[in-house]
């Protein structure tokens, strides 16, 4: 453990632990004839003792003034769990509710509303794994990395909370969830846990980089499909001559080539959202291996403590000082 002093030039004040060696202990006493005074060793190891106790509580009570602490550090912990990318879309459409209106139809929360709230309930029964965030749009938005700190996530989830705009371009959101797996060792599942309401065609070439990307990583995907009464079902194909006459079904077909783990929900409600992540929530657990930062610690209370301990005797030894034979 590493140690640091908030104001160091406080510890100057040290240099008074020398003055009880510097100065009598104890008042003058008359006596008649010092000659007759038998040798004493029991009264000078105690006047020595007193004088080295003096210096170390004066030495406490320059160190407390100083603000020691110690530095933050990382710590390896053990349990089981997951480190899981919560990947959410920030696109217009999740401002509407699941009858396809915005903000009042008669489906009540729109689908961003539902998806955070039960996300956040999600995080808070998962005890042991690591959340990170990404929101995405037309572009994606680094929202937090992966961390076990509860309350940092559930800000981070309140904080998507804004009116969505823009378009679902999910391959760069994608690529960006996977980046937080890049160089940290395989320990728990890797999940990417993708929640959006739509999709758009993805390139071929960033087709096969994502695929190359989820298989080097080992991640699962899941996807929470968010669908609206009017948005056909992942499994129906597309009716038209066009590739983008149903992308959702297309980007299904494509999860369903990525070589790992991929699991798709179709919600068409905020109870079957609910169920969604419920099941998710069973997932098998692995052991999971990761660092927790643990935070700079005040030290100035134990010195003040210490000093405070060492005082006591001195108060006790002033009391039974002889001032008159």
């Amino acid at each position: 453990m590493s140690f640091g002093f908030v104001s160091p030039w406080w510890l100057l004040l040290g240099a008074g632990a020398l003055l009880p060696w510097l100065r009598p202990g104890q008042p003058a006493v008359d006596y008649s004839s010092l000659a007759m005074m038998p040798e004493d060793r029991l009264s000078v190891a105690i006047d020595r003792g007193l004088r080295a106790i003096t210096s170390l509580a004066l030495a406490a009570l320059a160190a407390g003034i100083a603000g020691p602490y110690a530095l933050e550090q990382w710590e390896e912990r053990l349990g089981t769990g997951a480190h899981i990318v919560l990947l959410m879309d920030r696109s217009s459409s999740m401002n509407e509710n699941f009858s396809g209106r915005y903000l009042g139809g008669t489906a009540g929360e729109s689908k961003n509303a539902v998806a955070r709230r039960l996300l956040a309930d999600f995080v808070r029964r998962r005890g042991d794994d690591l959340f990170a965030m990404v929101a995405f749009s037309a572009a994606p938005r680094y929202v937090m990395p992966l961390t076990q700190d509860r309350e940092a996530v559930l800000a981070a989830i309140d904080s998507v909370g804004d009116r969505g705009h823009g378009i679902t371009n999910i391959a760069p959101g994608l690529a960006m969830a996977l980046d937080f797996f890049n160089g940290r060792p395989a320990t728990g599942a890797r999940i990417i846990l993708l929640v959006s309401d739509g999709a758009t065609r993805i390139e071929e070439e960033s087709q096969d980089m994502i695929r190359q990307w989820f298989q080097d990583s080992q991640s699962r995907l899941y996807w929470i499909y968010l669908r609206s009464t009017n948005s056909a079902p992942l499994d129906r194909p597309p009716t038209g001559a066009s590739d983008d006459a149903s992308p959702e079904y297309l980007l299904h077909r494509y999860f369903q080539s990525l070589g790992v783990p991929y699991t798709a929900y179709e919600a068409t409600n905020p109870r079957a959202v609910e169920e969604a992540i419920a099941d998710i929530g069973r997932l098998a657990n692995q052991p999971l291996r990761y660092l927790e930062k643990v935070p700079r610690k005040d030290l100035s209370g134990w010195c003040y403590g210490c000093a405070l301990i060492l005082l006591l005797p001195l108060l006790a030894a002033k009391s039974l000082e002889v001032h008159a034979w």
